[in-house]
Parts: C-alpha cells; sequence; structure tokens
C-alpha cells in the first residue's frame, strides 16, 4: 500500500530535523579535532598521532560536562553548593607551616617597660604570639688558612718533623672540596653557566677566570668518574633497565654554533611494586643518536630493556650474544589506537 502524503511530509520532516542534529554535531566535532591538532603542534614531549582525531568517537557527547567525582571533598561545600574552583588546578599554599627541619633563630621581643599602663603595677607573662619568616643567610665566602707547624730536635738538629699537607681536589690549587661541589651543582643542577658564576663571584670581589672554574669541573669529573662507573655497572646488573634519551645543545668548535648530542639515561626504579632493586639512574653522553652507542653501552647486559618507538633498538633484540627482551612504553603504545 503506497504512504499517504501526511506521512511521507511526516518523515521529510523527521529526516530534515536528524539532518540539522549532525549537523550540529559534525561542527562539535570539527571543533574538538582542532583542539587534538592545536595540542599535536604544540610543544609537547609527548605528540598524539594525527590519524587518532578521526576515530569515531561513537555516542560520545565532546559538549557533555565531565562527571564530579562523589568523595572529592574539594568539589562541593557542606551545604552541597559547589567550591569556587581552584586557580591553575589543584593549588596548594603554604600559609605559615614552614618546614621543621630548617634551624630556628629564636628573637625574643619585650615592652619597653613591665609597669601596668593603668595602674603602673608590675606586669607579669600571660602568654606569647610566635610568628615565623623564612630568612635566608647570604652565601659566605671565606679563607682557610692552614698552619703547619715545624719541630726540630736541639740535639739533632738535622730532624724536622711536620704534619703532611691535606690532599687537594686540584694539584696546586686553591680550592677546596666544598667550594668545587657547590660551582658543579650549580651549573649541572641549576643550569648556571660558569662565566655567570664567574660573574656571581666577581660581585663577592673574588675574580676567577672561566678557565679556571672549568679546569676545577674537569677535575671533578675525574674524582667522579669511579663513582659513575659503579653507579653504571650496578644499574646495568639489574634484570629491568629502562633506557631513553634527550637531545643537548653543544658547542661546535670554530663553527660559532652548536650540535645535537645526546644524554642516554639508563635507570631502575622497583618502587612502584615494591621491588627490590633501589631508584638510581646513570647517564652517557654520545655525540649522535646512533645505534652503535646503544650497543657499546649494552654490551655486556642482558635482561629487560623498557624504551620507547626508536627503530635503533631493534638491533639489540637481533644480537646472538647477551639477547635483550625488548619492553615498549605504554606512553608509547597508544600511538597504534
Amino acid at each position: 500500500m503506497s504512504e499517504s502524503v501526511a506521512e511521507l511530509t511526516q518523515k521529510i520532516a523527521d529526516l530534515t530535523a536528524r539532518v540539522a542534529e549532525l549537523e550540529q554535531e559534525n561542527v562539535a566535532l570539527h571543533q574538538l579535532i582542532a583542539a587534538y591538532k592545536q595540542a599535536i603542534y604544540g610543544q609537547s614531549s609527548e605528540g598524539v598521532d594525527p590519524e587518532q582525531a578521526n576515530l569515531d568517537l561513537g555516542d560520545i557527547d565532546p559538549n557533555a560536562p565531565l562527571p564530579t567525582p562523589a568523595n572529592d571533598d574539594d568539589s562541593a561545600q557542606g551545604d552541597g553548593k559547589p567550591k569556587t574552583p581552584r586557580r591553575g588546578g589543584q593549588a596548594r599554599r603554604n600559609r605559615g607551616a614552614l618546614p621543621r627541619h630548617l634551624p630556628r633563630k629564636h628573637i625574643h621581643l619585650e615592652p619597653e617597660t613591665d609597669s601596668c599602663p593603668c595602674c603602673a603595677g608590675t606586669l607579669h607573662k600571660i602568654g606569647e604570639d610566635v610568628r615565623e619568616l623564612l630568612d635566608v643567610v647570604p652565601v659566605l665566602y671565606r679563607v682557610l688558612c692552614i698552619h703547619r707547624a715545624r719541630y726540630g730536635c736541639r740535639t739533632c738538629s738535622s730532624a724536622v718533623v711536620q704534619a703532611p699537607a691535606p690532599e687537594q681536589p686540584v694539584e696546586g690549587g686553591y680550592a677546596t672540596c666544598t667550594l668545587i661541589a657547590q660551582i658543579a651543582v650549580g651549573k649541572w643542577a641549576w643550569h648556571l653557566p660558569l662565566y655567570r658564576q664567574a660573574k656571581m663571584l666577581a660581585g663577592q670581589g673574588i675574580i676567577i677566570d672561566r678557565s679556571t672554574l672549568a679546569t676545577w669541573m674537569a677535575r671533578a669529573a675525574w674524582w667522579l668518574r669511579p663513582l659513575h662507573e659503579c653507579l653504571l655497572k650496578a644499574v646495568l646488573a639489574q634484570q629491568r633497565v629502562y633506557c631513553d634519551d634527550t637531545p643537548l645543545p653543544v658547542l661546535a668548535p670554530g663553527t660559532g654554533r652548536t650540535k645535537t648530542g645526546r644524554f642516554w639515561a639508563y635507570a631502575i626504579d622497583d618502587r612502584s611494586w615494591s621491588g627490590p632493586a633501589p631508584p638510581a639512574v646513570a647517564y652517557l653522553y654520545a655525540e649522535d643518536r646512533k645505534a652503535r652507542h646503544m650497543t657499546e653501552h649494552l654490551k655486556s647486559f642482558t635482561g629487560i630493556l623498557q624504551v620507547d618507538g626508536y627503530q635503533g633498538y631493534g638491533q639489540l633484540a637481533d644480537r646472538e650474544a647477551l639477547p635483550i627482551t625488548l619492553a615498549y612504553c605504554l606512553a608509547h603504545a597508544r600511538r597504534k589506537f
């Protein structure tokens, strides 16, 4: 039986409404894809596969509000009204609770008189207010004067006794281990170049050339090399090791420019599952990212190596002697979906 005009008209109206609904959904999906593309091409250490933006989202409404956790104390007040969200996410401000391990210097302030302003009677202490302020003692450079007395015998005029001079980290230098350690930590941990530290020393009236500081750093590296070798040996002796590299700008002498070197990190950390291995990381430098550097670093390692998707790791799994099992990172596995 043929459909009536009224039924056809109703179907056309339903289809028109459905088309309008799909157009709105299409606009929302295009906005979501634009946001994904912004995240992809922005500065990020972990990109997203562009193909993920074309996945079918099904019946997911991109404009739907996120669900509120049932047991979130910050989501609602006692009267059921939502709290004002903190600026910048989960911001936690420290108001007056200074760390307990810091040394305290107590300053006691007393009134100018111990007489009552009303009856001129003697006042007695009924309590006190204590306020803690965070203070700093500026860096104090000092000179260690080492006196080595010489003793001689009145009977044997040729006998002279003197305490041996303490060994210094730099032969013939005047820097102590404490000063060299401070410069090394400032350079490598806090990213203070040597020329800037030289200016900071000059601000204290201490003139030291940058080349002298560089010599101290080379000497400190010489002293620390056995410790680094011991640390690397302990890390590679474990059954599971994490490996990754990061680019490092390195001066290219004679060109006035920098080239890209690599810092390879080999780390262990079993704390997440209460394993036996303590957390540790050892770094090795290489002038590029070629696989031969990893082969040299891991020539004595056998076990599980957790890595990213860099294809150079495949040579480690294919070697016959001391084979390595590659375990890929879950954060990188999401690129395949």
